[in-house]
């Protein structure tokens, strides 16, 4: 995972979020949204070490992570582009999420019925990241999750066949974690604004005994998972004798919250 496609093409920029990620086509021949220079490099290794994270926890919910990779934009391309914003995305290592054709943007409607074990999931690894960029009420807000409409296929076909007992036909897609391990994050805050914060009053029966074991096994690989993070990511200009921009240690003691205090983790509103 950690070895960089090449960015070949900008061919447009999205206008929603913070960051407003460049749309792009890579060597492999996939079309990705990528975050550089303009996101800023913490925002990048909160990117990389909450998704990969992330990743290791989903399990057989209709739920999934955008495929993700580390790419390369060539000098070449930025220099030569004539774009006026191409600083924006800059040369050099960048983080590139592919894009998912069809996916609509969650809204409130859509996001009332999921299964219970769906909802968990989301609001877990959120809860776990200390990511607040994950809200939706009535009134609109920034869910960052994409609902993906599966066609009909019949039950005895591979596909099919993984829906069959799904109560809706339809994958949520959870993206965009550059500002997970938020130095401010306020659990009341959270569960007031998460777009599943308010719809469980409890976690679905088994679910903390299955987790558990997933996120200890995650937080062994933290270490392994930031030595994969560029020296241009994680210090500035690259320079090791300057701060770090994500300190481990910080983001360990934040993932070891579940065990080190259970009660209070676990508890919902």
């Amino acid at each position: 995972m950690n070895e960089p496609i090449t960015i070949t093409e900008v061919i447009g920029r999205s206008e929603q979020g913070m960051t407003r990620p460049f749309i792009c086509h890579a060597d492999d021949w996939m079309t990705y949204y990528v975050k550089g220079a303009y996101a800023g490099m913490n925002s990048l290794c909160c990117e990389w070490v909450a998704s990969r994270l992330a990743n290791l926890l989903v399990d057989e919910e209709p739920l999934g992570l955008p495929w993700f990779r580390m790419a390369e934009v060539p000098r070449e391309l930025v220099e030569g582009s004539a774009r006026p914003d191409i600083r924006d995305l800059g040369a050099g290592r960048v983080f590139a999420s592919m894009r998912i054709d069809g996916g609509q943007e969650l809204n409130w409607l859509a996001a009332q019925g999921w299964p219970d074990g769906t909802m968990a999931m989301v609001l877990l690894i959120d809860l776990w990241l200390q990511n607040e960029d994950r809200s939706l009420s009535p009134q609109g807000g920034n869910p960052n999750l994409l609902v993906e409409r599966i066609p009909p296929l019949p039950d005895d076909d591979p596909e099919g066949a993984l829906w069959k007992d799904q109560p809706r036909r339809e994958m949520l897609w959870v993206y965009d974690f550059n500002l997970a391990f938020d130095e401010d994050f306020c659990r009341e805050r959270f569960f007031g604004t998460h777009v599943f914060g308010g719809m469980l009053k409890q976690w679905p029966e088994g679910f903390r005994e299955r987790m558990e074991p997933r996120m200890r096994k995650a937080l062994e690989q933290v270490r392994a998972i930031f030595s994969e993070l560029p020296a241009e990511w994680l210090h500035v200009d690259g320079d090791e004798s300057l701060p770090v921009q994500l300190n481990g240690e910080r983001v360990l003691s934040v993932l070891e919250l579940p065990f080190n205090s259970p009660d209070l983790f676990w508890k919902l509103p």
